[in-house]
């Protein structure tokens, strides 16, 4: 009979443990914070084509959005995702977007303010703005 208590006595010990666990891992874990909550949907505000050069152009200045996407073509880009203190990017100088590529860039990690580009050559990117 005392086995008997033992044993049960030791497996509810261990779905305890298991339980109180589980508890712990699920009250510490954080949400992450970006532009949308989960399982929200995000709609296209605007899209449209942008020449960019070698010269530093703008390419967003506003200050609502979820998520920008950048689609490069035949060359790669230099992009600031601020103004502070007059950032502009240059061919050493920004956060480099490789050639032939879409990003998306979510507010939640950069922000949604002006947005600038350079590009090592002539060329029309695409530029889409979600709310």
């Amino acid at each position: 009979m005392n086995d008997t208590i033992t044993k049960y006595g030791f497996y509810a010990l261990i779905v305890a443990v298991v339980a109180l666990s589980a508890y712990i891992l699920g009250i510490n874990t954080m949400p992450a914070f970006a532009s949308a909550p989960p399982g929200l949907p995000a709609s296209v505000a605007t899209t449209s084509a942008a020449a960019v050069s070698t010269t530093a152009s703008t390419l967003f200045a506003t200050s609502t959005c979820n998520a920008r996407i950048i689609t490069t073509y035949a060359d790669p880009v230099m992009l600031t995702f601020s103004d502070y203190a007059g950032q502009t990017p240059t061919a050493t100088f920004g956060h480099l977007q490789s050639a032939s590529t879409t990003v998306v860039y979510d507010s939640g990690q950069y922000g949604c303010g002006l947005v600038k580009a350079y590009s090592y050559g002539t060329q029309t990117i695409t530029v889409t703005e979600t709310r």
